[in-house]
């Protein structure tokens, strides 16, 4: 098995994780995968000596992980019909 298609079975089974855990439907498959491909490019990983593979390849550290949250959240949003409708 090829290192890609070890990812794509890392990426997959971080997909299903992540939409089973949350009870979100399939149909939010392609947010799940930004969400888990985002984990791995920020977070350290072993098999490269700790380090992220975002210092690897642009020499940058991840330092913010303020920005990470949890995959499902509430969100509310407002729809401005009228002053007088429902």
């Amino acid at each position: 098995m090829g290192v890609a298609e070890r990812l794509d079975r890392t990426l997959l089974g971080k997909i299903r994780c992540l939409l089973s855990n949350s009870r979100l439907r399939k149909s939010f498959w392609a947010e799940a995968l930004t969400y888990a491909s985002h984990l791995i490019n920020n977070l350290p990983l072993s098999g490269i000596g700790g380090k992220t593979p975002m210092k690897i390849w642009s020499d940058k550290a991840a330092s913010n992980y303020d920005m990470l949250k949890v995959f499902d959240c509430p969100v509310y949003f407002h729809v401005n019909n009228g002053k007088l409708e429902p």
